[in-house]
């Protein structure tokens, strides 16, 4: 919890020092903390400003958690690498991803997740009613942005669910208009970019690691296989072979 140029400077700094390879900023607030809104801003524009001059003096990227309009736009503008959910983007916030080359990294599977889970949850009212609300808006948006050739990435938002929960992110990707193999590439390739390690990891190549996964059957045909995978090979051991 910070406010004011000089704390964000300081906490930034701190992070930095003990070894923080990435900077998160809160810009608006969220869906499942209490006592704030998504829909509004969290920090003034010096504030924003701060943190990415902060990060970027120290050659360190920073991602934005914003689900407001006017978050997600500032946040691209003022210097963000990527956006963390998204939700209310509009048509300027697509045009401003292009122009800046920013990546969008919607965790749709968080939301479906609670309104699986969470109906009759006290503690995560606040987030079902909200998913429930907006819901459909936000992914006709995300299908536009999909469609104009926003970079999409791959992110749960994991915060503690099931091993499963994360591979549910590549079908809802599908679903919002991506082919398989987009998804995938969202998983890997583009995410490998958006990390600035396309040099270490995101593509089967000599001299990257080993970092593989195989399916029984074809994702391409079905992309819920990536849900059940049979074979993981990490850093080039074999972690799981069911055969």
């Amino acid at each position: 919890m910070v406010d004011g140029k000089d704390e964000i400077q300081k906490a930034i700094r701190e992070e930095i020092k003990y070894g923080s390879d990435w900077i998160k900023i809160l810009v608006t607030g969220a869906f499942m903390s209490e006592g704030d809104n998504p829909q509004n801003v969290q920090f003034s524009d010096e504030e924003i400003v701060a943190a990415m001059e902060e990060a970027k003096r120290r050659g360190v990227p920073v991602m934005a958690h914003a689900h407001a309009t006017e978050g997600i736009n500032k946040a691209i503008q003022f210097g963000a690498r990527s956006i963390e959910h998204g939700t209310f983007l509009n048509d300027e916030s697509i045009d401003l991803f292009l122009e800046y080359d920013a990546f969008l990294i919607p965790t749709v599977s968080v939301g479906e997740y609670g309104l699986e889970t969470w109906k009759e949850s006290e503690a995560q009212s606040k987030m079902y009613e909200l998913t429930l609300k907006h819901r459909e808006e936000s992914w006709k948006m995300y299908s536009k942005a999909i469609e104009r050739g926003v970079k999409v990435g791959i992110g749960s938002d994991n915060v503690g669910f099931p091993p499963y929960f994360a591979a549910k992110e590549f079908e809802l990707l599908v679903k919002l208009g991506m082919s398989p193999m987009q998804a995938i590439l969202a998983g890997t390739k583009v995410n490998a970019e958006l990390l600035m390690k396309e040099g270490e990891i995101g593509s089967v190549k000599v001299g990257k690691f080993a970092d593989i996964i195989a399916t029984k059957n074809n994702p391409l045909d079905d992309i819920t296989e990536l849900s059940r995978v049979e074979f993981v090979m990490k850093g080039g051991k074999v972690i799981k072979s069911i055969n």
